[in-house]
């Protein structure tokens, strides 16, 4: 093994090993309780991802295993290999989450990143004709078989796209956010969401409430008690005018009105 390897070892080793116990002593994957009090939609990538990571301890303990795990295997000539491999799906991870989310620890990363290749390249032949099977194909079966990848390529872009535009989304004028400007009480604002096709999220000050809510195309608005299974009618309103609707209880006289944010 070469002096070169060797080094690309121990150092991917240290860095990774040292990584897995941050995790685990606390100093990766904490957030800030003054990010904690922020609206989602006001909070970094940074700090998103790192909430994310830190919600779960057995998701946070199994990388920060693997990281420990990885770099112990590298220390080891015999073991170096599976270290790589081992590393090389989870340091990618990485290096995605530092450029997509703003981490601030590329450098690491492509370091060890680098490295983990240093230590694979030497096995790059014998690793592709383990992986890669000698199986020979008839142009027949070649043109079968790509037919049946298109297929199902066109069959799951299809599907999703009917899922996406179809069955989760069904738009209206008034899709977006909603606030009380009168008469709502307890209510604060209400959400007809865009991305889940009749669903009205009535935000009180005690909480949310999932409503079902249909509107015609002469701004007719009514809102019934359950999401999809309607139930009973509780709202019923029109939109005024541009970014203005009134709604009143169903058997009520009184009125709320909701100003678009």
């Amino acid at each position: 093994m070469s002096k070169g390897v060797r080094v690309a070892r121990w150092l991917a080793a240290v860095v990774m090993i040292a990584y897995g116990f941050a995790k685990l002593n606390g100093s990766q994957f904490t957030v800030l309780d003054s990010e904690l009090s922020k609206p989602m939609n006001e909070v970094s990538g940074f700090w998103l991802t790192w909430y994310y990571f830190g919600s779960s301890t057995i998701y946070g303990t199994i990388i920060a295993l693997a990281e420990i795990g990885g770099g112990l295997l590298l220390a080891w000539p015999r073991t170096s290999l599976i270290g790589a491999l081992v590393l090389l799906p989870v340091v990618g991870n990485i290096i995605l989450t530092d450029i997509l989310f703003g981490i601030g620890a590329l450098p690491a990363s492509v370091t060890v990143l680098i490295c983990l290749l240093i230590i694979v390249r030497p096995h790059a032949r014998r690793l592709a004709e383990t992986v890669l099977l000698d199986i020979r194909s008839s142009p027949r079966a070649v043109m079968l078989r790509a037919a049946a990848v298109t297929a199902v390529l066109a069959g799951a872009w299809g599907f999703s796209y009917w899922m996406a535009n179809y069955n989760n989304r069904s738009p209206t004028p008034i899709d977006g956010v909603w606030t009380v400007e009168d008469g709502g009480g307890a209510l604060e604002t209400v959400f007809f969401e865009y991305n889940r096709a009749y669903m009205a999220v009535f935000r009180f000050d005690d909480g949310d409430v999932v409503h079902h809510f249909e509107v015609d195309s002469n701004g007719q608005l009514r809102v019934w008690e359950q999401w999809l299974e309607k139930g009973p009618l509780i709202y019923e309103g029109e939109i005024v005018e541009e970014g203005r609707i009134e709604l009143r209880p169903s058997g009520d006289s009184s009125r709320i009105v909701l100003v678009r944010e």
